[in-house]
C-alpha cells in the first residue's frame, strides 16, 4: 500500500476528536467530505433516502431506496468479469483524492463513497489476496472493538454480495443503523435455541419465519473464533467441500461482549434478480439486508415491494435448517 494514502493524525485533527478510532473514522469521513465531491454529495443524499417498513412476527425489515447503490448491487463477481476488471480496493487503483486510515499495520480504513448509512467505511487487506473470514476472523473481531464506540463491522461472503470477492476486506456501519442491532434480543428470548451457554460463551440458533442465524456472544475472543469456525466447518460439510461456505457475518462489539451474527446462506441472488419481465427485482442481498435493512437500488423496485416479496427472496438466499 502506498504511504501517501494514509492520512495522519496531524491532518484528521483539523476535522475532528481523534482520541479513538471511531472518532478518528468521522474525522476521516469529515475529510472526505471536504476534499472530495462524490462522497460529499453521496452522503447528503442519505438525508432524504426513503425507507418502508414491513413488520413481521417479533422483527421488521426496512426497505431503502439508495440509488447510489446501483453499481455494488449489479456487480459482475464472475471469475471473467473480475480478471477483466482493475481491483477498486488495491492501493494503486484508489482515487487520487481517497485516503484513509492505517490500521494494524494490515488494512487501511476507508470511507466508502457509495454510502448505506450515515458513516460507512469498508476496509481492505493492504494486499490483493481472497475474500476468506478463515485467516481473518481475529482481524473482524478486533475491529469491532476498536470501533466499538460507534460502528459495528460486517463481512460479505466472496459469493454472498461482496463486490469484490478477489480482495480480503470487511465494511462497518454506524451504530443502531440497522433493524436487527434492535430486535435480535428479543429473538433470543422468543424465538431461540440454545447450542452452548457456559461461563465464557452463549450461541443461539434462532428462527423465525424467513429468517435464520446463528448468535455467538461472549468476552473470549479466542472462544468466538473457535465457535465460529467450528460452524464454518459444518456448513462445508453440508456441501462436501472445502470452500468458504456461503454466508454473511456481522460483529457487535456491545455492553462489553462480542456479539457475531452468521446468517448462513444457500443462495447469492434470488431468482427475481435475473428475470427478464415485469417481476425483475434488481436486489442482491448482503449483510445488511440480513440485519434488515435492505437496499433497493431502483425506485420502481422499491415503491412495489410487498412482505410477500420479501419472504420469497430472503426464503430463496437464506439457508434452512
Amino acid at each position: 500500500m502506498n504511504n501517501n494514502k494514509f492520512i495522519t493524525d496531524d491532518e484528521l485533527k483539523s476535522f475532528g476528536e481523534i482520541s479513538n478510532l471511531s472518532q478518528k473514522a468521522e474525522a476521516l469521513l469529515n475529510h472526505q467530505k471536504n476534499n472530495w465531491d462524490l462522497v460529499k454529495q453521496n452522503f447528503t443524499a442519505l438525508e432524504n433516502v426513503k425507507i418502508k417498513k414491513f413488520e413481521f412476527d417479533n422483527f421488521y425489515i426496512n426497505a431503502q431506496f439508495n440509488p447510489s447503490r446501483i453499481t455494488s448491487s449489479s456487480a459482475k463477481v464472475d471469475k471473467k468479469s473480475i480478471e477483466n476488471r482493475a481491483c477498486f480496493l488495491c492501493g494503486d487503483n484508489l482515487p487520487e483524492v481517497q485516503k484513509g486510515i492505517k490500521y494494524n499495520d494490515k488494512y487501511i480504513i476507508l470511507v466508502n463513497p457509495y454510502p448505506i448509512f450515515k458513516q460507512h467505511l469498508t476496509i481492505p487487506h493492504h494486499e490483493h489476496i481472497p475474500q476468506n473470514i478463515d485467516g481473518a476472523l481475529h482481524d473482524l473481531l478486533d475491529l469491532s472493538y476498536d470501533l466499538r464506540d460507534d460502528f459495528f463491522v460486517f463481512y460479505n461472503g466472496p459469493k454472498c454480495g461482496a463486490s469484490a470477492p478477489d480482495h480480503l476486506h470487511f465494511q462497518a456501519g454506524i451504530k443502531n443503523s440497522t433493524p436487527l442491532e434492535h430486535y435480535y434480543m428479543h429473538l433470543v428470548k422468543k424465538n431461540s435455541s440454545v447450542l452452548l451457554k457456559d461461563e465464557i460463551v452463549e450461541a443461539y440458533q434462532i428462527e423465525v419465519s424467513f429468517l435464520n442465524f446463528i448468535l455467538i456472544k461472549s468476552q473470549n475472543k479466542q472462544k468466538i473464533i473457535k465457535l465460529t469456525r467450528k460452524v464454518i466447518q459444518q456448513l462445508q460439510s453440508y456441501k462436501y467441500s472445502k470452500e468458504e461456505p456461503l454466508l454473511n457475518i456481522i460483529s457487535l462489539f456491545d455492553e462489553d461482549y462480542w456479539n457475531v451474527f452468521i446468517f448462513p446462506r444457500k443462495a447469492h441472488r434470488p431468482k427475481q434478480f435475473f428475470a427478464e419481465d415485469d417481476s425483475k427485482l434488481l436486489i442482491s442481498p448482503a449483510s445488511v439486508d440480513m440485519a434488515g435493512l435492505l437496499i433497493t437500488p431502483r425506485e420502481e423496485d422499491f415503491e412495489r415491494l410487498t412482505k410477500e416479496h420479501l419472504d420469497n427472496i430472503y426464503s430463496q438466499v437464506l439457508f434452512s435448517s
